[in-house]
């Protein structure tokens, strides 16, 4: 997708594929740079092409590879190489199952796990651990 232009509380998007114009509210989207993110990702009702990065024009897509090599990492489910990765944090329903079983001790249970490497595709949303096969 191209930047066109933001009014009004509206950002203005431009469809690469077939040039249809598409508006989104800002709500939906944060600007990082001359890259705008839109969550969710904007699908075109005229081709159906769906992204969720709109770049200003003249503007390339340089941030991510999309070399055909075995060794580039892509989303299970999309096949997009835009993903990003980090930890996946304190589980609450394990510290609550914990603590109802042991009481203030078993909220340590929240933490078990909290060390893997979660995957997510900034694409489609899904997410994943990181290592495991698909």
């Amino acid at each position: 997708m191209i930047f066109v232009e933001k009014y009004n509380g509206y950002i203005t998007v431009k469809c690469e594929k077939c040039g249809t114009n598409i508006k989104k509210h800002s709500c939906y989207c944060k600007q990082y740079g001359d890259e705008y993110h839109f969550n969710p990702p904007i699908t075109c009702s005229s081709c159906g092409n769906t992204e969720s990065i709109a770049y200003k024009k003249g503007i390339a897509n340089t941030s991510y590879s999309y070399s055909t090599d075995n060794d580039t990492i892509r989303c299970p489910r999309c096949g997009s190489t835009q993903i990003t990765a980090g930890n996946k944090g304190f589980g609450l329903g394990k510290a609550a199952a914990g603590g109802l079983l042991l009481g203030p001790v078993g909220l340590l249970g929240g933490l078990i796990g909290s060390k893997k490497v979660m995957v997510t595709c900034l694409k489609c949303g899904k997410k994943w651990e990181a290592g495991k096969s698909y």
